[in-house]
């Protein structure tokens, strides 16, 4: 604390948010925090427009541009290039808001699609209307600025070429900067370093597409399904993804206000969905339905090293109803480095999640006032987690309520409080059989009834 803040009368300061949630129960505090976002937890502040709403979307009312009218071949001959002629339909359908149309056929790119405003982009589907990229580092599809467009039922190929040290001039299929009301819809994505790229972009939603076989390197900015940096109300639902490398989908740089939900994952290496924000808060998620399935896999094998990650600066999300099964690491976990006390969960609700067969379930790290309630967690060592790492002003997990739980066949403990640092924790009300201890409790001021 500063000398100007010790110097100042209780009375004269303001008390913040965090330290009036901090000050009252934790079942109170999750109730304010559910209620707080005006609908069950959910985190849009404004209804999410549908950019096929917009008259300029019906296709009865627009004009249908063919590709093929403009030159372009898509008979997938890499001594051609089918971009100006693509590039040209755009803007022809940019003076009318119309839609370009891209019949069955493989279409060469040496250049970016530059989406115009009012422009859909449509194919046959993505395994029949296909852009495979023939340059590196390609973004293939690319909105900067732009708003009210659409592009559906198109594949995406690309050149695979991996950087090994971190630059993020990268490949990607889909790229929206500074975008409003755009959306992706029923495309497939492979042999591609990037999918669908959001950069500071709104009212963004990524649906019924899919993503395969993506390539990363060392490079931190290769491989994610879609990576949505500093973007705001946006949608991720309906999206499968396999075998990749890096997450499915990697939310970052104080995004806020989104839907992720009814998205499923299969034999991918590292975590399915990450929220990571340091300096800005990364705020009001509703994580949702999401399933990283264990289907085909062989016994002893995993679906992923993770499955949701809430990193550092994040702060009133809600994660509930989502099924993780064999995460090799950590079904949930909430983690802050400790660094500073303001840079980590703070205030979010994991409610309601199955969990099964995984190191973890549920692991709090340096994190406070989080509610964990109605979750059900089996076959793994540990069920629900609080602990702490370091020793400097963040390195604690204080106020979380954990309760109503049920856990079964956790082999070391159901629920272990790890640490004095670990303060003022609330737990109560759980069940389960076939655990190792029922509560190991290491904490300081732990409140408690029963299991």
């Amino acid at each position: 604390m500063s000398t100007s803040e010790s110097s100042s009368s209780p009375k004269d300061k303001a008390m913040s948010r965090r330290e009036l949630l901090a000050t009252m129960g934790t079942a109170t505090a999750g109730m304010i925090l559910a209620a707080g976002t005006g609908w069950s937890g959910t985190a849009a502040a404004e209804p999410m427009p549908n950019p096929m709403q917009n008259p300029g979307f019906r296709p009865e009312s627009v004009a249908w541009i063919n590709v093929k009218n403009y030159g372009a071949q898509g008979l997938g001959r890499f001594d051609q290039n089918d971009a100006p002629a693509i590039q040209s339909a755009v803007e022809a359908a940019a003076s009318l808001g119309g839609t370009v149309y891209l019949p069955p056929g493989r279409y060469i790119l040496r250049s970016s699609i530059m989406l115009r405003p009012n422009v859909r982009l449509v194919g046959d589907g993505p395994g029949a209307s296909i852009l495979k990229a023939a340059e590196s580092n390609l973004s293939m599809v690319m909105g900067l600025g732009t708003k009210k467009n659409a592009v559906e039922g198109l594949g995406f190929e690309g050149m695979g070429a991996t950087s090994p040290i971190n630059v993020k001039l990268t490949e990607r299929g889909v790229y929206f900067e500074k975008c409003e009301h755009v959306s992706v819809r029923n495309c497939h994505f492979t042999a591609i370093v990037n999918g669908v790229w959001l950069n500071d972009s709104r009212h963004v939603s990524v649906s019924q597409s899919s993503f395969s076989q993506l390539f990363a390197y060392e490079n931190f900015y290769e491989g994610y399904g879609i990576f949505a940096e500093s973007a705001a109300n946006f949608r991720l639902t309906d999206n499968r993804f396999r075998l990749l490398k890096r997450p499915c989908i990697y939310i970052s740089a104080g995004s806020s206000y989104s839907i992720v939900s009814d998205n499923v994952a299969q034999q991918c290496e590292d975590a399915f969905i990450v929220i990571s924000s340091k300096l800005k808060p990364s705020s009001y998620h509703r994580i949702e339905g999401n399933i990283l399935s264990a289907e085909g896999l062989e016994n002893g094998a995993f679906a992923g090293k993770q499955g949701i990650v809430v990193r550092d600066y994040c702060t009133d999300n809600v994660i509930v109803h989502n099924i993780i099964s064999r995460a090799k690491e950590s079904g949930i976990s909430l983690t802050g480095d400790g660094a500073a006390d303001d840079e980590r969960p703070f205030g979010n609700i994991v409610s309601g999640n199955k969990i099964d067969q995984s190191e973890r379930g549920i692991v709090l790290l340096n994190s406070d006032v989080t509610t964990v309630t109605g979750n059900d967690v089996r076959r793994v060592q540990t069920g629900i987690t609080l602990e702490t790492s370091g020793n400097a002003d963040g390195s604690f997990s204080r106020h979380n309520l954990v309760t109503g739980n049920m856990l079964s066949r956790c082999l070391t403990a159901a629920i272990q409080i790890a640490g004095s640092r670990c303060e003022n924790n609330t737990v109560y009300g759980n069940a389960g059989t076939g655990n190792g201890e029922t509560l190991a409790d290491q904490g300081k001021d732990t409140s408690k009834t029963g299991f």
